[in-house]
């Protein structure tokens, strides 16, 4: 769920708000994440899931708005809001957040697809003009891209990238550039992957498996093995992938603090030529929580994790 509070500056009924909606997510059990703006809003508003509680227009401009935001209309906008993602969930699915990297076995944030689907409609298809954006040139979305495809669902680019930043879909830098777009990186990395003729980079191994299953394509990684430097090929074709050299595993690895991903375990989830080499790099490596995947899981998992996002 995504709670923000936006005011002007100097507001004066802030406080008051602020009050009323820590207290009701309090009162519903609810964790106090709230993201907090200043600039030219209706003020005080308070937006769950992208959605003004008072039923206001999101960007309407600087306004002392009247109708203060309640501490009744804050439980009900956070209650529905529960029961919309109670809904979303298949029954039966874990329903605790995976801490990413934060646990052996946790280094890639599995829920991933669950945080996606609980979007709403609007938020969710701006992630996915950001991640068709880099299937369809290898590079990622500028400010203008990102604004435009926003404004198209009637939403503001920057209170969209921040929102979906929150959930851990997309990384930020500290000037706001995209940092990652996962499967995607805008920046090198190790991981190469050539869809036809687009060739783009992926935040991990894992990441770049599971491009082929999000886009619904055929794919060629080009990694390297990071205890040898010998190159590594995956060749994913029909949902199947073919290794070179044969012997190639999957070092699912993290540091043991919780973060985002870009943080905490992307450069550590790494194509290896076989599991003795594996285990000499994780041996290098003790402080790391790690799990050596054969073929077959990690294809799994990545399929798993990437190819709901853009089904």
């Amino acid at each position: 769920m995504i709670v923000e509070l936006r005011s002007v500056p100097d507001c004066p009924n802030l406080a008051s708000v602020r009050e009323a909606l820590y207290t009701s997510l309090a009162a519903l059990g609810l964790p106090a994440e709230v993201t907090e703006v200043v600039g030219d809003y209706p003020s005080p508003s308070v937006l769950v899931n992208g959605v003004d509680v008072m039923g206001g227009v999101v960007d309407d401009g600087a306004a002392c708005r009247l109708d203060l935001p309640t501490a009744e209309h804050l439980r009900a906008a956070l209650q529905q809001a529960m029961t919309s993602e109670s809904a979303a969930v298949p029954a039966g699915a874990d329903l605790q957040a995976v801490d990413c990297c934060a646990e052996l076995g946790n280094a890639v944030r599995v829920d991933r697809p669950r945080r996606a689907a609980q979007l709403p409609d609007g938020l969710r298809q701006v992630h996915r003009a950001v991640l068709r954006h880099f299937a369809a040139t290898g590079t990622a979305p500028g400010p203008t891209e990102i604004s435009s495809a926003a404004e198209a669902v009637g939403l503001d680019g920057a209170a969209a990238l921040r929102q979906l930043t929150a959930v851990d879909l997309l990384a930020v830098d500290d000037g706001g550039r995209l940092i990652a777009a996962y499967p995607f990186s805008p920046v090198p990395t190790p991981h190469v992957v050539s869809l036809g003729d687009i060739d783009v980079f992926a935040m991990c191994a894992i990441d770049a498996l599971g491009m082929a299953f999000m886009l619904d394509t055929d794919a060629v990684i080009t990694s390297a093995d990071p205890h040898t430097g010998t190159p590594i090929q995956v060749i994913v074709q029909r949902g199947a992938a073919t290794y070179q050299p044969p012997e190639a595993v999957v070092v699912y690895a993290a540091s043991r603090t919780t973060g985002r991903s870009v943080d905490t375990c992307c450069s550590t989830i790494n194509f290896f030529t076989s599991t003795e080499n594996a285990q000499a790099w994780i041996t290098a490596h003790p402080t790391l929580a790690v799990t050596v995947l054969d073929q077959d899981e990690a294809l799994t998992l990545a399929r798993d994790i990437f190819e709901p996002l853009l089904a």
